[in-house]
């Protein structure tokens, strides 16, 4: 037989749901040692069969046994999904050309399971940007709000990010009249992306991650719980738009085409660049007089204002003519020098995809809205800021005090070690 993956245990307890696993020995590198997944939930499994409790397991492998030409070996599975597995694959497959999706899904028994709806939809809510701007489009259906943390290990640890997420997200739900749903996994560690990476990155020209399982991680999880409440449609909020260059693993190509018993999924404002993002959700805040906490440091317990997405969101917002401060943002004193002193050390690492899908639109929207700013000591020089000739200017640099020390230490090192053996 090819390589295999095989789901051998689903254990369910109360709130929780352990799947037990075994691979061929050529597939063990890319998993833990204890081979085990485990989602949590805040409420009880009860009456969630085991075909769809399945889904989140084979939904976060099937890349995996794609790109390496494998079988996942199932013993049940819910029919919507087992259908939506061969067009999620061409998704992929297309998205990737460069490698070869193959592999094949054996399943013992499919489950026909169905339902009436009674929640029009369940969003997939962070607290960020793109969170906020899907819940502002859908709050007339009083969705209910999804929260995620997947970077347990073996089992569940104190993660003071998780705690300082949860605490926001029920804040926000309880302030809106809202029911959370608050999942914990290890869906991000329970198999090796460092090892996959390895193999494959420069084959797909994206880490495992970002450019592959993190879209199937985060939804899958939540369709045990959109069964349970019998969701119509699960909302996931675009992190690119139309006409972006990038790949990502959360695409309306395959977002949309997952299906779960009578649900499906809605890739929901790729129509929207990030900085028409901005402005949905500050016009909407602004309007309203509600107080507003974007989360945008997913791995900090707050915003820390040094970090690219934080400074990318700031700027997004004093384009728009608002100030950050009233939107979860601790702004450090002279921001515009801040700015500038980020650039300094951090532009040469910003990729091309970042500066033209965010910087260069935040540019030209200050550029319009300029006289709206309120901090005008930005637009001095921020206007004109050449990413490009200031990004090779700084890797010229790096280069110069960087590369040639290290070379330099190498050689002397090498030198060093033949001369060693010689006496």
């Amino acid at each position: 037989m090819s390589n295999c993956i095989a789901l051998d245990r689903i254990v369910v307890e109360n709130n929780r749901v352990d799947y037990y696993f075994s691979v061929s020995s050529s597939l063990q590198k890319y998993f833990s040692k204890n081979n085990h997944m485990f989602l949590e939930y805040n409420h009880d499994l009860a009456y969630v069969p085991h075909s769809i409790l399945a889904i989140p397991f084979a939904a976060n492998v099937l890349p995996l046994v794609w790109i390496t030409d494998s079988t996942l070996m199932l013993n049940e599975l819910d029919l919507s999904f087992s259908e939506c597995i061969e067009d999620l694959r061409l998704a992929y497959q297309e998205m990737f050309p460069s490698v070869a999706f193959k592999g094949t899904t054996k399943i013992k028994k499919c489950v026909e399971n169905s339902y009436v709806s009674e929640t029009k939809s369940a969003s997939l809510f962070s607290g960020g940007l793109d969170a906020f701007t899907t819940f502002i489009r859908i709050k007339h259906n009083k969705p209910m709000l999804i929260t995620e943390y997947g970077w347990h290990h073996h089992d569940i640890q104190h993660s003071e990010v998780w705690e300082a997420d949860k605490k926001h997200v029920v804040s926000f739900a309880e302030a809106h009249g809202l029911e959370n749903i608050l999942i914990q996994s290890n869906y991000g560690n329970f198999m090796i992306s460092e090892t996959i990476d390895r193999e494959f990155h420069k084959k797909l020209g994206f880490s495992w991650w970002e450019g592959l399982h993190h879209g199937l991680a985060i939804i899958s999880a939540a369709i045990p719980m959109a069964f349970k409440f019998k969701v119509e449609n699960i909302f996931i909020a675009s992190s690119l738009h139309i006409g972006h260059s990038s790949k990502c693993a959360s695409d309306p190509s395959v977002d949309n085409e997952i299906k779960y018993a009578s649900g499906h999924v809605y890739h929901d404002a790729y129509e929207l660049t990030r900085q028409d993002k901005v402005k949905v959700v500050v016009d909407y805040y602004a309007k309203t007089n509600i107080p507003v906490q974007l989360r945008v440091c997913f791995k900090n317990k707050k915003n820390c204002c040094n970090c690219e997405k934080c400074l990318r969101t700031i700027l997004g917002i004093v384009a728009e003519g608002y100030d950050p401060n009233n939107f979860g943002f601790d702004i450090p004193d002279h921001l515009s020098q801040h700015l500038s002193d980020y650039f300094k050390e951090h532009v040469k690492f910003l990729s091309a995809d970042v500066i033209n899908l965010y910087w260069i639109a935040i540019q030209q929207r200050m550029d319009e809205n300029k006289a709206n700013v309120l901090y005008p000591d930005l637009l001095e020089w921020f206007l004109d800021y050449d990413f490009a000739a200031n990004q090779k200017r700084a890797l010229l640099h790096y280069r110069i005090t960087k590369f040639f020390p290290i070379l330099k230490r190498k050689i002397s090192d090498r030198l060093n070690n033949v001369f060693a053996q010689k006496v």
